[in-house]
């Protein structure tokens, strides 16, 4: 007769690979080792400074001419403001315009530096921005003519800015930082080659997007094929998609505590 895993450990005995980046792993990986997983970390990428800070330094020279600075992650917060402190001696949070987190993590690291966000969306992705910032001003277009500020990473999607751009905001998009793909030894790789994975963990496309580069399109593919895959939001799972997989596990927020109670239900609920 086949065991039934204890009610307050639905992962026990289960395989999870764990793909994202070294400031989510910690309490992802503890999220589901308490509900009894192995969990075998993949940090597949990794946010590193940018070399031509000129963009970023003229933008933080004029922040009296912006009506807010939306940021769009952790990553844009810390970058953003270190070469802040490094530029500006005694830098103090009221020259800074309102500022908009895209999400409740983005606002705890805006807090971490003395910033208060404005705003903070419901729904924690770009189009929630927008939802929020047309709430607030009565009408998007009521921002027409004002000036924003997107500190970001190099490579990022496009939805924000033109959007803003299309309702007569001017947009000053400030890359930095980048992401890249993080040096992982030979001896993980085939840790990760030889499990049997029950289940895949995704919080970026940039996640899903090197684990195919580092494992190629074939096998990478099969492999999340073979797999119940948990993703962090629906434009992660939109990346899935593109490569033949539905995401079994979507949480109705983009949080890591969100996604760690998703599949908390999924696997409970089997």
């Amino acid at each position: 007769m086949q065991t039934l895993p204890e009610p307050s450990k639905p992962l026990k005995n289960l395989t999870i690979l764990v793909a994202c980046s070294a400031s989510k792993m910690v309490e992802l990986a503890a999220g589901l080792q308490a509900m009894g997983g192995s969990v075998l970390p993949f940090p597949v990428i990794e946010a590193q400074e940018i070399e031509d800070k000129g963009l970023l330094d003229r933008a933080l020279g004029s922040l009296n001419e912006y009506a807010w600075i939306i940021f769009t992650s952790v990553h844009g917060v810390r970058f953003f403001m270190l070469r802040l402190n490094e530029r500006v001696a005694d830098a103090e949070t009221h020259i800074l315009p309102k500022l908009c987190a895209v999400g409740p993590a983005t606002a705890a690291a805006l807090k971490e530096y003395g910033c208060e966000a404005a705003l903070v969306p419901e729904r924690y992705l770009a189009e929630g921005i927008l939802e929020a910032l047309d709430k607030y001003h009565g009408g998007i277009r009521n921002l027409a003519g004002s000036r924003v500020l997107l500190p970001r990473a190099r490579e990022a999607r496009e939805v924000l800015p033109e959007t803003l751009s299309a309702a007569g905001i001017r947009v000053d998009i400030v890359p930095c930082y980048q992401t890249v793909r993080a040096q992982m030894d030979d001896a993980a790789l085939q840790r990760v080659r030889d499990a049997k994975l029950d289940l895949m963990v995704f919080t970026s496309s940039s996640t899903i997007k090197n684990w195919i580069e580092i494992f190629g399109r074939e096998l990478g593919t099969l492999r999340m094929a073979q797999s119940t895959v948990a993703v962090l939001g629906p434009v992660t799972a939109a990346t899935a998609e593109l490569f033949g997989k539905k995401a079994e596990i979507v949480p109705n927020r983009n949080t890591v505590a969100a996604l760690i109670e998703a599949i908390q239900q999924y696997y409970s609920a089997r």
